[in-house]
């Protein structure tokens, strides 16, 4: 008995232990990654390949592969291992990654790792565009017209005139074509199409809110300009949509100046459309 004991307390702890382990790895990848990959080495092995310590014939050859003390592994990684290993991060972890410490703060703002990241996150057909502010501007900035592209269908679902009137640029260059083919030209003229648009059916009971899930959705963006072109599925009995949404940067904020939503033909005839497409 006074033999098993040990054994059966060493069990115990080890199966605690794969437990522990198990639960970080599925709870946390970026977590394990970055303690993977930024844990400071502390001990050296003390042999003449490795560290260069020792007096062998490897001496002077092993101080081309010197393992620096106490630098962490990403330190020594080569930049494309470094560069998918922080591919497997997103946005946030990536942001928190850089408030670390300098040597992630440098890891973190790798122009690769933002590029691989814009990528997945939005598309690959951006390959030939090189940023001038580097990959993280750029892809902060697409998530940014993005987020207000979004916007602009919360107040479609909302039919908020107030707030539509200021989503848009007070020019008289903007322009909105709805689903019906009909061009508007002007500020003034495109607020009236709103209002039109949101009072919609109003007198036969209708108005209900009208709720759009958006696919396919890519962004092109410029210093002052950007562009989206996605597909619009409203979810009522209408659509689906071809719309393209041009805004512009004024001030610390992007406005809308242009609008174009045309139905998706389905079987060789266009479906029934809506006006607020």
């Amino acid at each position: 008995m006074h033999l098993l004991r040990p054994i059966l307390i060493a069990f115990g702890a080890a199966t605690v232990c794969s437990l522990c382990a198990f639960w970080a790895v599925r709870s946390d990848p970026a977590r394990l990654i970055f303690q993977v990959l930024f844990k400071r080495s502390e001990t050296k092995c003390g042999c003449a390949c490795c560290c260069g310590e020792g007096e062998g014939e490897m001496g002077s050859e092993a101080m081309d592969v010197e393992v620096k003390e106490g630098a962490s592994m990403m330190e020594q990684l080569v930049p494309e291992i470094t560069t998918h290993a922080l591919s497997y991060l997103d946005y946030t972890s990536l942001c928190r990654l850089s408030m670390t410490n300098s040597a992630m703060r440098r890891a973190a703002n790798d122009d690769g790792a933002w590029k691989a990241l814009y990528n997945k996150d939005f598309t690959t057909e951006q390959f030939n565009v090189n940023p001038r502010n580097g990959w993280k501007a750029y892809y902060a900035a697409t998530r940014a017209v993005i987020n207000v592209n979004a916007e602009f269908y919360n107040i479609i679902r909302e039919r908020s005139l107030p707030l539509m009137s200021r989503f848009w640029l007070n020019a008289e260059y903007v322009k909105c074509v709805h689903s019906s083919g009909e061009l508007f030209s002007g500020y003034n003229a495109v607020m009236d199409s709103w209002s039109l648009a949101f009072n919609w059916g109003q007198g036969a009971g209708g108005g209900q809110a009208v709720g759009f899930q958006l696919q396919d959705v890519r962004a092109r963006v410029l210093s002052d300009m950007a562009w989206l072109t996605f597909k619009a599925y409203p979810d009522v009995d209408a659509g689906p949509f071809y719309v393209t949404n041009v805004y512009e940067f004024h001030n610390g904020h992007w406005y809308m100046v242009h609008h174009h939503s045309s139905p998706i033909l389905m079987d060789g005839a266009p479906n029934q459309f809506n006006f607020l497409g």
